[in-house]
């Protein structure tokens, strides 16, 4: 009978909450006793299960499993583990213990193991190499994430292809290998083209102005008037992503997927109106992010809005306000950023024709009442902009008369949004009380003309700060370094939306 050399190893390995990682040290003790393979430190049914994928990959990596009692304690033991990334880990604590390797203590080391040995990727790559990063340590990952590594761009990440494959690389076998940084994919053209929506000349400068400030956009107006190719051509007029941007934006969709290659454009994010709280906001059991999260420095678009059901519409109220989202769960809590464009879309009643005059509408008053009733004014508040849509005069459609390209209205985007970040550094949407009076100085013309408008129209303070982004945006666009009493103006059509629509044809 082959006799196995006892030990005691100790490996590092990181944990993942959400975005937020730990160190976790992979303790590994190999003693004579009968064969029994024991995981202990809170693991999961994922973690518990690597028992038999390590077992496996070491003998068909052409190492011997030691026939003994094998105790891997994850510590520290009063956090739980989850997933499959301590795989790897593992079996090169078990190896280290009976004495076939040695592995620098500072190397962490994360990945899934096929039964033949091979690595897979696993979720959230991505921050777990940026924590690595940061702590000054070398970090051991499949090389299925090569293209995150690049993101990065650091030499403190290792990529293995397999067990054997680190193994070699720890006894100066093989040449360590990094991430190359390769050629930037093409970047994809979003499915719209300002080009092609014809007029709706009024629904595009609000669209232009909620993309040059960040701000959150609500468009109503009958069915089939162009709701939804305004917010699909809402991501070719924001500013391209920066390289943080992208490595921010990246690292979210790495908590979902596995990631093919760093996502380089903004993202457009339009799940169903049957989703669930969770799937729009985050949660589930392992605290995932959700399409709000997931949209950040992109656009998230809420088609048929009352549709949405209503405990999901107002878990959006807090993180629209804050630009992030906390979720908390019996076994932690997790928060994630959501700064993004929200645009809804939804029709005035549910024939979609109450507000229109190409068809007469047939729903009644308690119908609009019901249909409506989702929206709340706290949440509402929540929009920035608010725009009716109207119906296209079908003589427009025949014109030959050319409409504005998206690239040509990205500059103008581009430009004021520098203006802000130069200005303040942030963009104009995501001005609290006190920055908007430093940054948005009004003459005494257009503070009576905001004071008039709350009175005339019942607006909240937060619509009244509301009104003062907005016109500091529309100040930007314009290349203006002062807002005047124009901008407060257009400011206010939009902040009030259909109230000052109604007022005036009252």
């Amino acid at each position: 009978m082959q006799q196995y050399t006892t030990g005691t190893a100790r490996v590092q390995s990181l944990s993942r909450t959400g975005l937020l990682c730990e160190p976790v040290e992979i303790e590994v003790d190999v003693a004579h006793g009968l064969p029994q393979f024991i995981i202990v430190g809170l693991p999961d049914a994922a973690v518990s299960e690597a028992r038999d994928r390590v077992r496996s990959a070491i003998k068909n990596s052409g190492f011997h499993f030691p026939l003994a009692r094998v105790t891997v304690n994850l510590a520290p033991a009063h956090t739980k583990k989850e997933g499959s990334m301590f795989d790897l880990p593992i079996a090169l604590g078990i190896i280290v213990a009976i004495g076939e390797i040695q592995l620098p203590h500072s190397h962490l080391s994360v990945g899934e193991l096929a039964l033949d040995g091979r690595l897979r990727g696993i979720l959230g790559a991505l921050p777990v190499m940026r924590y690595a990063i940061d702590r000054g340590s070398t970090i051991i990952v499949p090389q299925q994430h090569e293209a995150e590594a690049a993101l990065l761009a650091s030499k403190n990440i290792q990529l293995a292809t397999s067990l054997r494959h680190v193994i070699a690389q720890a006894k100066g076998e093989m040449v360590p290998i990094y991430a190359t940084q390769s050629s930037p994919a093409p970047i994809k053209q979003p499915s719209m083209n300002m080009r092609d929506i014809k007029a709706q000349y009024v629904a595009k400068r609000a669209l232009e102005i909620a993309a040059a400030g960040g701000h959150n956009l609500l468009l109503s107006g009958p069915p089939g008037v162009g709701k939804s190719m305004l917010a699909k051509a809402l991501p070719g007029i924001i500013p391209p992503l920066t390289r943080d941007e992208m490595i921010d934006v990246t690292m979210m969709h790495s908590l979902t997927r596995h990631v093919q290659q760093a996502i380089q454009s903004p993202p457009f994010c339009a799940p169903h109106h049957t989703a669930s709280t969770a799937s729009l906001i985050g949660g589930g059991r392992n605290s995932a992010p959700g399409q709000l999260s997931l949209a950040h420095h992109g656009v998230l678009f809420l088609d048929e809005l009352p549709e949405f059901r209503r405990d999901a519409l107002e878990a959006l109220r807090q993180p629209l306000e804050d630009g992030s989202i906390t979720i908390s769960r019996i076994n932690g809590h997790a928060t994630y950023p959501a700064q993004c464009i929200v645009v809804g879309a939804y029709n005035p009643c549910p024939c979609g024709y109450a507000e229109s005059t190409a068809r007469e509408c047939t729903c009644s008053a308690q119908q609009i009442q019901r249909y409506t009733k989702k929206l709340s004014g706290p949440l509402l508040d929540r929009f920035d902009i608010k725009t009716f849509v109207p119906s296209v005069d079908p003589d427009l459609f025949d014109s030959s008369s050319s409409c504005e390209n998206s690239n040509d209205v990205q500059q103008r985007v581009i430009i004021a949004r520098d203006m802000q970040l130069q200005r303040q550094r942030k963009k104009n949407a995501a001005l609290n009380s006190a920055e908007i009076e430093q940054y948005t100085v009004l003459p005494l013309n257009a503070k009576k003309l905001l004071k008039a408008g709350l009175q005339s129209f019942g607006l909240s303070a937060r619509g009244y700060n509301s009104a003062r982004r907005v016109a500091r945006t529309i100040a930007d666009v314009e290349r203006s370094e002062n807002v005047k009493e124009t901008h407060i103006a257009e400011a206010l059509q939009y902040v009030l939306g259909t109230r000052a629509t109604r007022s005036a044809e009252q």
